[in-house]
């Protein structure tokens, strides 16, 4: 695949589920084995299991989320996106009563394609920066 090839495949992922809700896209641009990993949001292996990951999320805590691409890089099979995601907070975020405030901060998508689709991606984003445009300054303890 060529580089632009990777990217428009990165691109009709963050078009069409993430932006766009439509979870059936998750086959279209995910390997069966993938491995998705997202720091404190999880790590899941294999599309059965992140399915039930997204769908359990796709009513989730933020309405309007949208994630925007800044940039895209590349080399050999690998696309790194800059992005900015951005969402009012209107259900519960990590053990927290929603708070009804906007929030926007910055993230980076590591993806690895294989056969023309995502086989793993790895994410980095700065919750510390929506955590304190939501208000929340501290978390409830694990029990």
């Amino acid at each position: 695949m060529s580089a632009q090839d990777s990217i428009t495949v990165v691109q009709g992922f963050i078009d069409t589920v993430l932006n766009g809700g439509d979870l059936s896209g998750l086959e279209r641009y995910w390997t069966e084995d993938m491995v998705w990993r997202g720091g404190s949001l999880g790590e899941y292996h294999g599309l059965a299991d992140f399915r039930k990951f997204a769908e359990a999320n796709a009513a989730g805590a933020f309405t309007g989320m949208h994630l925007e691409p800044q940039r895209f890089l590349t080399d050999g099979d690998t696309v790194v996106a800059l992005f900015t995601n951005s969402g009012v907070n209107t259900g519960p975020f990590m053990g927290m009563p929603a708070t009804n405030k906007p929030a926007k901060w910055n993230g980076v998508g590591i993806y690895r394609i294989h056969d023309g689709k995502i086989a793993e991606a790895t994410f980095v984003e700065d919750i510390l920066a929506m955590l304190l445009q939501l208000g929340i300054t501290s978390l409830p303890s694990a029990s």
